[in-house]
């Protein structure tokens, strides 16, 4: 079997050859300022509360899982639980205030797992009940 082909670690001004993305020591370096942006991110993120995820939201979540066709998660990625537990903005929203928070045909049924993996990107999932991906439409983030 081909071994993957060598090139310089991404490191701007390493020469490192390497069939990875960084060499050994810029490696550690990017997976620490990786956690650095993430601790950033989750202590400016706001609490679920104060992104506009209330009581109402519970009450309308909980009644949108109880529709027919919502018990299954529609993202189905590797992982995924199958079990709807959460309904997921398809569409980015900026806040409660945003008319796409409470568009119903922007929410679809996710499994929590699928939901963390999915993040802020628009991906349409259609999951059927025979276990077929129907539909899938991946985008970047905005």
């Amino acid at each position: 079997m081909p071994s993957k082909s060598l090139r310089f670690c991404n490191h701007n001004g390493c020469t490192e050859l390497i069939s990875s993305r960084y060499c050994e020591k810029h490696d550690k370096e990017f997976q620490e300022k990786q956690k650095e942006k993430l601790a950033y991110y989750d202590k400016n993120r706001g609490s679920a509360q104060e992104r506009g995820y209330d009581w109402r939201w519970q009450k309308y979540s909980k009644r949108f899982l109880k529709q027919p066709g919502n018990q299954i998660c529609k993202l189905h990625f590797q992982g995924c639980t199958l079990i709807a537990n959460c309904v997921d903005h398809i569409e980015p929203h900026n806040g409660s205030h945003d008319p796409m928070f409470w568009e119903p045909t922007n929410h679809q049924a996710a499994c929590i797992h699928c939901n963390s993996v999915k993040g802020h990107r628009k991906i349409v999932g259609t999951y059927d009940m025979m276990g077929e991906m129907e539909k899938w439409e991946p985008e970047t983030k905005r």
